[in-house]
Protein backbone atom coordinates (compact mmCIF):
# COMPACT_ATOMS: atom_id res chain seq x y z
CA UNK A 1 0.00 0.00 0.00
CA UNK A 2 1.04 2.97 -0.94
CA UNK A 3 1.00 7.08 0.00
CA UNK A 4 0.78 9.95 -1.23
CA UNK A 5 3.23 10.75 -4.16
CA UNK A 6 4.90 13.48 -2.24
CA UNK A 7 5.85 10.92 -0.03
CA UNK A 8 8.33 8.59 -1.02
CA UNK A 9 8.16 6.32 2.27
CA UNK A 10 6.57 3.26 1.63
CA UNK A 11 4.23 1.24 3.70
CA UNK A 12 4.20 -2.66 3.41
CA UNK A 13 1.92 -4.79 5.61
CA UNK A 14 2.18 -8.01 6.11
CA UNK A 15 -0.34 -10.69 7.20
CA UNK A 16 1.31 -13.59 8.48
CA UNK A 17 -0.81 -17.23 8.38
CA UNK A 18 -2.62 -18.58 11.76
CA UNK A 19 -2.49 -22.42 9.76
CA UNK A 20 0.33 -23.54 12.61
CA UNK A 21 -1.17 -22.56 15.20
CA UNK A 22 -4.69 -24.09 14.47
CA UNK A 23 -2.98 -26.83 14.17
CA UNK A 24 -1.12 -27.83 17.25
CA UNK A 25 -5.17 -26.58 19.07
CA UNK A 26 -6.48 -29.01 17.07
CA UNK A 27 -9.08 -31.74 18.39
CA UNK A 28 -7.24 -35.02 17.31
CA UNK A 29 -5.85 -35.24 20.93
CA UNK A 30 -9.28 -35.33 22.36
CA UNK A 31 -9.82 -38.54 20.14
CA UNK A 32 -7.07 -40.54 21.63
CA UNK A 33 -7.63 -39.75 25.21
CA UNK A 34 -10.53 -40.62 24.60
CA UNK A 35 -9.36 -44.08 23.50
CA UNK A 36 -7.08 -44.66 25.95
CA UNK A 37 -9.64 -43.71 28.66
CA UNK A 38 -12.05 -46.25 27.25
CA UNK A 39 -9.25 -48.92 27.39
CA UNK A 40 -8.18 -48.25 30.61
CA UNK A 41 -12.33 -48.55 31.70
CA UNK A 42 -12.35 -51.53 30.04
CA UNK A 43 -9.28 -52.94 31.89
CA UNK A 44 -10.64 -52.20 35.32
CA UNK A 45 -13.35 -53.72 34.73
CA UNK A 46 -12.08 -57.30 33.30
CA UNK A 47 -9.92 -56.98 36.57
CA UNK A 48 -12.92 -56.45 38.91
CA UNK A 49 -14.86 -59.05 37.55
CA UNK A 50 -11.88 -61.98 37.72
CA UNK A 51 -10.37 -61.07 40.77
CA UNK A 52 -13.04 -62.32 43.25
CA UNK A 53 -13.11 -65.98 41.13
CA UNK A 54 -9.31 -66.32 40.86
CA UNK A 55 -9.77 -65.73 45.31
CA UNK A 56 -12.53 -68.79 44.85
CA UNK A 57 -10.67 -70.88 42.76
CA UNK A 58 -6.96 -70.66 44.31
CA UNK A 59 -7.64 -72.37 47.17
CA UNK A 60 -9.18 -75.24 45.64
CA UNK A 61 -6.37 -75.73 43.15
CA UNK A 62 -3.88 -75.97 45.92
CA UNK A 63 -5.91 -78.07 47.66
CA UNK A 64 -6.53 -80.58 45.09
CA UNK A 65 -2.62 -80.83 43.87
CA UNK A 66 -2.00 -81.22 48.00
CA UNK A 67 -4.50 -83.97 49.06
CA UNK A 68 -5.89 -85.83 46.13
CA UNK A 69 -8.24 -87.82 47.89
CA UNK A 70 -11.05 -84.96 47.67
CA UNK A 71 -14.50 -85.47 46.29
CA UNK A 72 -17.40 -83.28 45.75
CA UNK A 73 -19.67 -82.27 43.47
CA UNK A 74 -20.29 -84.01 40.26
CA UNK A 75 -16.48 -84.93 40.17
CA UNK A 76 -14.27 -87.07 42.36
CA UNK A 77 -11.41 -84.35 42.01
CA UNK A 78 -12.85 -81.06 41.70
CA UNK A 79 -11.30 -80.10 45.08
CA UNK A 80 -14.78 -78.17 46.49
CA UNK A 81 -14.24 -79.96 49.77
CA UNK A 82 -14.38 -78.15 53.18
CA UNK A 83 -15.35 -81.36 55.84
CA UNK A 84 -12.98 -83.76 57.31
CA UNK A 85 -13.46 -87.38 56.88
CA UNK A 86 -11.33 -90.06 58.49
CA UNK A 87 -10.72 -92.94 56.81
CA UNK A 88 -8.51 -95.56 58.82
CA UNK A 89 -6.47 -92.69 60.49
CA UNK A 90 -6.42 -90.47 56.80
CA UNK A 91 -8.21 -86.99 57.04
CA UNK A 92 -9.95 -86.50 54.03
CA UNK A 93 -11.58 -83.61 52.73
CA UNK A 94 -15.06 -84.12 51.11
CA UNK A 95 -18.42 -82.07 50.02
CA UNK A 96 -21.41 -81.24 51.83
CA UNK A 97 -22.74 -79.49 49.53
CA UNK A 98 -25.78 -82.03 48.48
CA UNK A 99 -26.71 -81.86 44.74
CA UNK A 100 -28.45 -84.62 42.53
CA UNK A 101 -25.37 -86.41 41.11
CA UNK A 102 -23.82 -86.68 44.88
CA UNK A 103 -27.02 -86.99 47.02
CA UNK A 104 -26.85 -90.77 46.99
CA UNK A 105 -23.04 -90.49 47.72
CA UNK A 106 -22.93 -88.03 50.03
CA UNK A 107 -20.91 -88.75 52.91
CA UNK A 108 -21.91 -88.75 56.27
CA UNK A 109 -20.64 -86.15 59.02
CA UNK A 110 -18.15 -87.41 61.68
CA UNK A 111 -19.57 -89.71 64.09
CA UNK A 112 -19.32 -88.11 67.80
CA UNK A 113 -18.60 -90.05 70.55
CA UNK A 114 -22.42 -91.39 71.08
CA UNK A 115 -23.08 -91.60 67.52
CA UNK A 116 -22.87 -95.35 67.99
CA UNK A 117 -20.09 -96.53 66.34
CA UNK A 118 -18.27 -99.91 65.85
CA UNK A 119 -15.96 -100.57 69.10
CA UNK A 120 -12.47 -101.54 68.01
CA UNK A 121 -10.68 -104.41 69.77
CA UNK A 122 -7.46 -103.54 71.12
CA UNK A 123 -4.61 -106.33 71.55
CA UNK A 124 -1.37 -105.57 70.48
CA UNK A 125 1.52 -103.69 72.48
CA UNK A 126 1.70 -100.84 70.47
CA UNK A 127 -2.36 -100.16 70.39
CA UNK A 128 -2.39 -100.91 74.47
CA UNK A 129 0.35 -98.00 74.58
CA UNK A 130 -1.61 -95.48 72.56
CA UNK A 131 -4.96 -96.44 74.53
CA UNK A 132 -2.92 -96.01 77.47
CA UNK A 133 -1.62 -92.53 76.32
CA UNK A 134 -5.45 -91.73 75.58
CA UNK A 135 -6.51 -92.21 78.68
CA UNK A 136 -3.66 -90.13 80.78
CA UNK A 137 -4.45 -87.44 78.32
CA UNK A 138 -8.03 -87.76 79.91
CA UNK A 139 -6.88 -87.80 83.44
CA UNK A 140 -4.55 -84.82 83.05
CA UNK A 141 -7.22 -82.59 81.37
CA UNK A 142 -9.71 -83.56 83.94
CA UNK A 143 -6.72 -82.78 86.72
CA UNK A 144 -7.00 -86.72 87.58
CA UNK A 145 -3.25 -87.11 86.47
CA UNK A 146 -2.59 -88.45 90.30
CA UNK A 147 -5.58 -90.29 90.58
CA UNK A 148 -5.40 -92.21 87.98
CA UNK A 149 -2.34 -94.67 86.79
CA UNK A 150 -2.27 -96.89 83.45
CA UNK A 151 -0.18 -99.48 83.02
CA UNK A 152 0.46 -102.07 80.20
CA UNK A 153 0.21 -105.39 81.34
CA UNK A 154 0.27 -109.07 79.96
CA UNK A 155 -3.20 -109.29 80.58
CA UNK A 156 -3.87 -106.03 78.58
CA UNK A 157 -4.09 -102.62 80.15
CA UNK A 158 -4.52 -102.17 83.73
CA UNK A 159 -5.93 -98.98 85.31
CA UNK A 160 -5.72 -97.85 88.53
CA UNK A 161 -7.87 -95.31 90.33
CA UNK A 162 -6.50 -94.05 93.85
CA UNK A 163 -6.49 -91.12 96.09
CA UNK A 164 -4.16 -88.48 96.55
CA UNK A 165 -2.89 -86.37 99.05
CA UNK A 166 -6.20 -83.56 98.54
CA UNK A 167 -8.60 -85.80 97.53
CA UNK A 168 -10.00 -89.28 98.12
CA UNK A 169 -12.55 -92.05 95.97
CA UNK A 170 -14.94 -92.87 98.67
CA UNK A 171 -15.28 -91.44 102.00
CA UNK A 172 -14.15 -93.28 105.13
CA UNK A 173 -16.03 -96.34 105.20
CA UNK A 174 -18.40 -95.46 102.19
CA UNK A 175 -19.56 -96.52 98.85
CA UNK A 176 -20.65 -93.06 97.46
CA UNK A 177 -18.13 -91.73 95.03
CA UNK A 178 -16.91 -87.93 95.14
CA UNK A 179 -17.24 -85.68 92.68
CA UNK A 180 -13.83 -85.33 91.34
CA UNK A 181 -14.13 -89.30 90.69
CA UNK A 182 -17.01 -88.97 89.11
CA UNK A 183 -15.68 -86.96 86.49
CA UNK A 184 -12.77 -89.09 86.03
CA UNK A 185 -15.39 -91.84 85.56
CA UNK A 186 -17.19 -90.07 83.21
CA UNK A 187 -14.30 -89.16 81.28
CA UNK A 188 -13.09 -92.77 81.19
CA UNK A 189 -16.20 -94.31 80.05
CA UNK A 190 -15.70 -91.87 76.69
CA UNK A 191 -13.43 -93.75 76.07
CA UNK A 192 -13.96 -97.29 77.07
CA UNK A 193 -17.29 -96.99 75.40
CA UNK A 194 -15.06 -96.64 72.04
CA UNK A 195 -13.28 -100.20 73.09
CA UNK A 196 -14.38 -103.71 72.39
CA UNK A 197 -12.27 -105.12 74.85
CA UNK A 198 -13.88 -106.49 78.02
CA UNK A 199 -13.41 -105.24 81.75
CA UNK A 200 -13.03 -106.45 84.78
CA UNK A 201 -13.45 -103.80 88.10
CA UNK A 202 -12.37 -104.69 91.80
CA UNK A 203 -12.07 -103.33 94.19
CA UNK A 204 -9.53 -103.28 97.66
CA UNK A 205 -9.60 -101.55 100.77
CA UNK A 206 -6.31 -101.32 103.65
CA UNK A 207 -6.17 -103.63 106.48
CA UNK A 208 -7.83 -101.46 108.92
CA UNK A 209 -11.26 -103.39 109.86
CA UNK A 210 -14.76 -102.05 108.64
CA UNK A 211 -16.17 -101.66 112.06
CA UNK A 212 -19.84 -101.02 110.52
CA UNK A 213 -20.61 -104.36 112.72
CA UNK A 214 -23.36 -106.48 111.94
CA UNK A 215 -21.19 -108.97 109.38
CA UNK A 216 -19.90 -106.26 107.01
CA UNK A 217 -16.61 -106.11 106.81
CA UNK A 218 -13.76 -105.12 104.41
CA UNK A 219 -14.48 -107.77 101.53
CA UNK A 220 -18.32 -106.02 101.36
CA UNK A 221 -16.76 -102.29 101.36
CA UNK A 222 -14.38 -103.64 98.22
CA UNK A 223 -16.87 -105.51 96.57
CA UNK A 224 -20.02 -102.51 97.00
CA UNK A 225 -17.21 -99.66 95.57
CA UNK A 226 -16.45 -101.57 92.98
CA UNK A 227 -20.01 -102.05 92.03
CA UNK A 228 -20.10 -98.39 92.77
CA UNK A 229 -17.26 -97.72 89.78
CA UNK A 230 -19.24 -100.04 87.69
CA UNK A 231 -22.70 -97.91 87.96
CA UNK A 232 -20.93 -94.70 87.47
CA UNK A 233 -19.26 -95.95 84.09
CA UNK A 234 -22.42 -97.20 83.10
CA UNK A 235 -24.21 -93.53 83.61
CA UNK A 236 -21.50 -91.94 81.92
CA UNK A 237 -21.78 -94.04 78.55
CA UNK A 238 -20.45 -97.38 79.04
CA UNK A 239 -22.16 -100.76 77.81
CA UNK A 240 -22.95 -102.46 80.46
CA UNK A 241 -22.07 -105.75 78.30
CA UNK A 242 -18.51 -104.37 78.13
CA UNK A 243 -18.04 -105.41 82.27
CA UNK A 244 -17.49 -109.18 82.37
CA UNK A 245 -17.25 -108.79 86.04
CA UNK A 246 -17.25 -106.79 89.27
CA UNK A 247 -14.79 -108.63 91.95
CA UNK A 248 -13.58 -107.71 95.83
CA UNK A 249 -10.34 -108.34 97.46
CA UNK A 250 -10.90 -106.75 100.60
CA UNK A 251 -6.94 -106.07 102.04
CA UNK A 252 -5.60 -109.16 100.17
CA UNK A 253 -3.76 -107.80 97.07
CA UNK A 254 -2.11 -104.71 99.09
CA UNK A 255 0.01 -102.08 96.35
CA UNK A 256 2.28 -102.09 99.35
CA UNK A 257 2.76 -105.18 101.32
CA UNK A 258 4.77 -103.55 103.66
CA UNK A 259 2.58 -101.18 104.68
CA UNK A 260 -0.47 -103.01 105.05
CA UNK A 261 -2.44 -99.71 106.46
CA UNK A 262 -1.46 -97.11 103.99
CA UNK A 263 -4.39 -95.42 102.27
CA UNK A 264 -2.74 -96.21 98.98
CA UNK A 265 -3.64 -99.41 99.53
CA UNK A 266 -7.83 -98.24 98.85
CA UNK A 267 -8.37 -98.07 95.18
CA UNK A 268 -10.54 -99.37 92.19
CA UNK A 269 -8.82 -101.31 89.56
CA UNK A 270 -10.20 -101.52 85.96
CA UNK A 271 -8.61 -104.46 83.85
CA UNK A 272 -8.69 -104.09 80.39
CA UNK A 273 -8.69 -107.83 78.60
CA UNK A 274 -6.94 -108.54 75.64
CA UNK A 275 -8.60 -111.04 73.62
CA UNK A 276 -6.36 -114.11 74.32
CA UNK A 277 -6.90 -113.13 78.27
CA UNK A 278 -10.38 -113.22 77.66
CA UNK A 279 -10.77 -116.10 75.97
CA UNK A 280 -8.38 -117.41 79.27
CA UNK A 281 -10.70 -116.33 81.50
CA UNK A 282 -13.65 -117.66 80.11
CA UNK A 283 -12.32 -121.15 79.88
CA UNK A 284 -11.68 -120.89 83.87
CA UNK A 285 -15.35 -119.80 84.79
CA UNK A 286 -17.16 -120.43 81.76
CA UNK A 287 -18.11 -124.33 80.14
CA UNK A 288 -17.13 -123.53 76.63
CA UNK A 289 -13.97 -125.42 77.02
CA UNK A 290 -13.44 -129.02 76.50
CA UNK A 291 -13.45 -130.87 79.96
CA UNK A 292 -15.00 -133.91 82.12
CA UNK A 293 -18.07 -133.48 84.36
CA UNK A 294 -18.15 -136.18 86.88
CA UNK A 295 -21.63 -136.85 88.51
CA UNK A 296 -23.43 -139.49 90.75
CA UNK A 297 -23.24 -141.69 87.17
CA UNK A 298 -19.87 -141.23 86.58
CA UNK A 299 -17.69 -138.93 84.05
CA UNK A 300 -17.84 -138.07 81.12
CA UNK A 301 -16.15 -135.65 78.41
CA UNK A 302 -17.86 -132.87 77.22
CA UNK A 303 -16.26 -131.19 73.79
CA UNK A 304 -15.11 -127.98 73.15
CA UNK A 305 -17.61 -125.82 71.67
CA UNK A 306 -17.75 -125.06 68.13
CA UNK A 307 -15.24 -127.87 68.01
CA UNK A 308 -15.51 -132.03 67.01
CA UNK A 309 -14.73 -134.92 69.51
Amino acid sequence: MKKRSGDHQEIIIKRRSKRGHEQAHGGAWKVAFADFTMAMMALFMVLWIVQPQTKLEAPAAAEQFSNPLTDGGAGVFDGKSRSPLELDGIPVQVSQVQTPENAAMRPQDRPSEHSGATPRMYGTPEELKALAALMQSVAVELQGEANIVVDVVPQGLRILLRDDQQRVMFERGSTRLTPHFQGLMGGLAKVLGKVQNKLIISGHTDATPYRGGRGYDNWNLSGDRALSARHALVAAGLSADGVLQVTAHAERMPLRPQAPEDGVNRRVEVLLLTQQAEQLYRQLFGDSYAHAQVSQGGAHFVKEQGKPL
